[in-house]
């Protein structure tokens, strides 16, 4: 399961003031809103303070991360036809990183050709996310 965690911490801007900043972390591989807690916590060794936490409808991750890639989330809708030949629509999301959301569009459409059923792209965007963190059970 994927986590969407919010952090938010006090930083000094340019003119010498206080200025909250928040940021959102993905963590994966939790069980719980708890579990990604902690995982967020440890990474920020605590410096932060999380003001939000909650499961996301994240499928999987497509590819890994290298360099300064984007966050990117997918839209898709994926058709099944029943053995009475009704079609039924199931819509999730996936993930991934591009340079661009014009990259992101190609990487999907390779994704979606490994499918063994009828699907459809349905968005493409940019996310906020600073990191990807993996829950380490101990």
């Amino acid at each position: 399961m994927f986590h969407e965690v919010v952090s938010k911490r006090t930083v000094v801007d340019d003119n010498g003031c206080d200025k909250e900043v928040s940021e959102k972390y993905l963590v994966e591989n939790c069980a719980s809103c708890s579990e990604a807690e902690v995982s967020v916590m440890m990474y920020l060794n605590a410096e932060n303070e999380v003001i939000s936490v909650k499961q996301t409808k994240l499928k999987e991750f497509v590819n890994t991360r290298s360099n300064d890639e984007q966050f990117i989330y997918i839209s898709i809708e994926d058709t099944y036809v029943d053995d009475s030949g009704k079609a039924s629509q199931v819509k999730y999301s996936v993930a991934l990183f591009a340079t661009s959301v014009k990259e992101a569009t190609q990487m999907t459409i390779d994704y979606m050709k490994q499918g063994l059923s009828d699907m459809s792209l349905t968005s493409v965007k940019k996310t906020k996310f600073v990191e990807l963190l993996t829950y380490t059970h101990e």
